[in-house]
């Protein structure tokens, strides 16, 4: 249950949540939970027409900005290599860059196939992002993120993929059952069941670069998104989120926030548990129907027998969310609670060569 969070930096620490966050209806969540600047209270808000208009007077030889209301956000070269490049240094998006490339509109654009000097540009009324071929059809939005949702579902595929991404990852970790604790904690789980689904986690363009990054722009210490919350920012979706400022009835208050995740719970999201003093991270699962959390820890509720004492296995939901609850009220701490699903389209620009079968331990 306790888990220690991967360290970079000796006096690093996570950053902690202390505002009251009810249930998120799943059919209604397209943005992760972490931005990549200040909150939307801080935000600075912008008069579009003023900025195009602006854009206009100083620039007019830019007929697609002047006819389409688009904005350039400039050329992809081999000093900005991506658009999320280009959005973290433009005045106005750089805030909310995250959200745009992870929007409904372009999560599943072709974005590794753009090339070195291709302009791009970006919807304001929609916040949609376009470059060539796609500048024809800007004017009509919906069209074209439908046809571009679908398109990179076909030509784009993981490792793996006669299965569901969710089955793969339970099956990815499932081979780490009965590792001792000291050798891999409850992330570093999670990464060696990406790892092993073929997912580029280390090194220069790795997810846990970009989780460094993430945590750079917002002024925040390099390791701060190295936990099961960060993966979900930066490549996944949140499902259920919610903060409890205190707790004073630890098994009515876990049976309450059950009943409110149970109708979305699936095999393979992930499930985080943190207080002001210690964080953990599992992989939702499913044992003779009842619901599960594969994880590295204390296995005091463990589903197997013989059951481990300490290291990774496989414990009951119920009970683990309750232990969840019983220590934030010894420790006076709040809790917060996150549930969310990785999407594989987002991972896809990690994948190294597909291995043909999930390694072994």
């Amino acid at each position: 249950m306790d888990c220690r969070i991967q360290q970079l930096q000796k006096d690093a620490q996570v950053p902690q949540h202390t505002e009251e966050i009810t249930i998120v209806d799943v059919s209604r969540v397209n943005q992760a939970p972490v931005q990549c600047g200040e909150s939307p209270k801080g935000r600075q808000k912008n008069d579009f027409s003023e900025l195009l208009k602006n854009k206009e007077t100083s620039d007019p030889g830019r007929a697609p900005q002047k006819e389409q209301g688009l904005v350039s956000l400039g050329k992809v070269t081999r000093q900005n290599p991506n658009v999320s490049s280009l959005l973290v240094q433009h005045p106005t998006y750089k805030k909310d860059c995250w959200n745009i490339l992870h929007s409904e509109n372009n999560r599943n654009k072709p974005y590794t196939r753009i090339r070195s000097g291709t302009e791009i540009f970006l919807n304001p009324k929609t916040g949609e992002i376009v470059w060539g071929k796609m500048l024809q059809a800007a004017d009509a939005p919906r069209a074209l993120a439908k046809s571009d949702s679908t398109q990179p579902t076909k030509e784009r595929k993981g490792p793996l993929s006669t299965k569901s991404f969710s089955e793969r990852l339970v099956g990815a970790v499932k081979p780490f059952f009965g590792k001792p604790y000291g050798e891999i904690d409850c992330y570093e789980l999670l990464v060696k069941g990406l790892t092993n689904m073929g997912v580029r986690y280390q090194g220069a363009g790795g997810l846990g670069r970009k989780l460094m990054v993430m945590a750079k722009e917002q002024g925040l210490p390099m390791n701060a998104y190295f936990n099961g919350e960060g993966l979900i920012a930066a490549s996944g979706s949140p499902v259920y989120a919610k903060t409890l400022l205190s707790v004073r009835s630890p098994e009515r208050q876990a049976a309450q926030v059950l009943k409110e995740i149970e109708p979305y719970l699936e095999k393979g999201q992930i499930l985080s548990f943190s207080i002001h003093s210690k964080g953990h991270t599992g992989i939702v699962s499913r044992e003779k129907n009842a619901w599960t959390l594969i994880n590295s820890g204390e296995m005091d509720n463990s589903v197997e027998s013989p059951p481990l004492s300490k290291g990774v296995g496989e414990e009951s939901l119920e009970a683990e969310i309750r232990n969840w609850f019983e220590l934030a009220k010894s420790h006076g701490e709040s809790l917060r609670i996150t549930l969310g699903r990785l999407n594989e389209q987002k991972l896809v620009t990690f994948y190294e060569q597909p291995p043909l079968a999930p390694k072994k331990a």
